[in-house]
């Protein structure tokens, strides 16, 4: 799925910061994800990122990834590096050699990033039961059976 930078600073109308599952603040991780998708940055790039490759200087979020062989570097925008900043803050990882994105399993791989981004993409904006994981079939199931 390729998602472009301008769709995706679309789509953070959609993030609900505040949103929690499993006790794990999912809202500002998703923020960051799409932040960095809208800084120009690809899903592989983001799956590799360690945490130590984001630094700041002179007020600005500077992230520094592997593009074919060089480093490259993304200055963000103010509203794009708060994002970033407030995952940063919240998952404690500053200038640790860790990647800056995890899943309950270890870290997030491209085809993780790539779900999460797709739930904004399809979802409806500001509607929160569009970007939950879908029921499974036994609860769809039993919601049939009551009516």
């Amino acid at each position: 799925m390729r998602l472009h930078p301008e769709h995706a600073y679309k789509l953070l109308s959609r993030v609900d910061p505040g949103r929690v599952y499993l006790g794990q603040p999912v809202g500002l991780r998703d923020g960051a994800l799409l932040a960095l998708v809208a800084a120009g940055l690809s899903a592989v790039e983001i799956a590799a990122l360690q945490a130590s490759a984001i630094t700041m200087s002179g007020g600005q979020v500077i992230v520094a990834v592997h593009r074919y062989g060089t480093t490259w570097t993304a200055n963000l925008p103010t509203g794009l590096g708060a994002r970033l900043l407030a995952w940063m803050s919240e998952s404690r990882l500053w200038a640790e050699p860790e990647p800056v994105f995890r899943g309950r399993r270890g870290p997030l791989a491209p085809a993780g990033i790539c779900k999460v981004l797709s739930r904004y993409r399809r979802g409806a904006p500001h509607d929160p039961a569009a970007l939950t994981a879908p029921r499974s079939r036994s609860a769809q199931q039993t919601d049939r059976s009551s009516r």
